[in-house]
């Protein structure tokens, strides 16, 4: 009976870990990335490094290592960013 009772709480833990997650109306699948910054309005959750590399023709280049999240706000007039990352995926979303 105790194998069967954490056989489901370990379950219940895996589901959890990939349950997708919402900021505001952006919707993002897989866990939220455990680290968080706010550049100019623009939310960022990332797992792993993250760091800003460098500017192209006023576009901002973002690298990271794990899973990147980013959420513009409505009617975002900042400057553009792009991100990649290595060993994860990016997934961006502008709020309505």
């Amino acid at each position: 009976m105790k194998r069967l009772a954490l056989l489901f709480v370990f379950c219940g833990m895996l589901m959890t870990a990939m349950a997708d997650w919402t900021y505001g109306t952006a919707y993002f699948q897989g866990s939220q990335p455990s680290n968080c910054l706010n550049h100019g309005g623009v939310m960022i959750w990332y797992d792993g490094n993250l760091r800003q590399t460098g500017l192209n023709g006023g576009v901002e280049i973002w690298e990271g290592t794990g899973n990147i999240c980013v959420a513009y706000p409505k009617n975002y007039n900042g400057p553009q960013m792009r991100f990649t990352s290595k060993g994860g995926t990016v997934q961006i979303q502008t709020l309505r």
